[in-house]
């Protein structure tokens, strides 16, 4: 405005100057009255606006803290292929096809509860404070941190690889250690078994050879043929290691052979 009064105040004195100057001096003065104006309305705004902005930034940097502290219920599912999934916690899952899990709710913040369907390997993360507990429908499985694989397709089954485990199922609790399954079948009848090449000691003082046999096929979960004209023979001592080991002591004395057929499946021959 102050532009417009002083050019109105020299039309006043009658200043002599050309019309086409005159014209040119006037559009470029209302230029000038347009940019100020422009400048001033957007302080304006911005005076609004600011304010409006920082109460609305505060209000989502506050709900955003809270949901991230309490944790809403996240479902991770696998289709037709292997898929893996690594959980707020540092923890690893991959689910093999048509496996799902989903996080209760806090996962994270207030516990470590989940709920799985499947088979998937476990990697999970270090903590104290919360347990990991699997709830895997009719039993369920709590670690603080170990590496392990749960299986639900044919039998309840946990493989643990390394660390500890605790299995409840039907009001009763289980410890594993590495290398060990635990297994409930469909009738609800459990087994423990180790891997084929982990040591274990074994009392065979005054035993005969068909009960020792028995023992170690339960141990390792394996089927164990030979000669049935020495089950009775009897078998004196204690004797420790793996699996091949123990068979090649208790065969020796009856000049027997151990022959492969399948991880699971050993036959004794002469």
């Amino acid at each position: 405005m102050d532009f417009e009064k002083q050019w109105k105040s020299v039309t006043r004195e009658n200043r002599k100057i050309e019309p086409s100057s005159d014209r040119r001096i006037w559009n470029g003065i209302e230029k000038k009255i347009r940019v100020k104006k422009y400048i001033r309305t957007s302080f304006s705004v911005a005076a609004v606006l600011i304010p409006f902005m920082a109460i609305m930034g505060l209000y989502l940097f506050e709900n955003g803290n809270s949901s991230y502290s309490v944790q809403k219920e996240l479902v991770f599912k696998s289709s037709g292929s292997r898929q893996a999934f690594i959980l707020s916690d540092g923890s690893t899952i991959t689910l093999e096809p048509q496996s799902e899990l989903v996080l209760a709710e806090g996962f994270g913040g207030e516990n470590r509860g989940v709920s799985f369907k499947g088979k998937a390997f476990f990697s999970v993360a270090k903590n104290k404070e919360f347990p990991f507990v699997v709830d895997a429908g009719g039993f369920k499985v709590q670690v603080l941190g170990t590496q392990f694989t749960l299986d639900q397709r044919e039998n309840n089954k946990v493989y643990l690889k390394e660390g500890k485990v605790k299995i409840n199922y039907k009001g009763r609790s289980t410890f594993l250690l590495p290398k060990e399954t635990w297994l409930a079948d469909k009738n609800g009848v459990e087994k423990h078994f180790y891997d084929n090449d982990v040591e274990r000691n074994f009392d065979f003082n005054d035993l005969r050879f068909d009960e020792a046999v028995s023992q170690l096929e339960k141990t390792y979960n394996v089927l164990i043929e030979y000669p049935r004209e020495y089950k009775d023979n009897i078998i004196a001592g204690d004797i420790s290691g793996d699996l091949e080991k123990v068979l090649r002591t208790i065969s020796f004395p009856f000049n027997l052979n151990i022959e492969k057929k399948t991880h699971e499946h050993i036959i004794l021959k002469k």
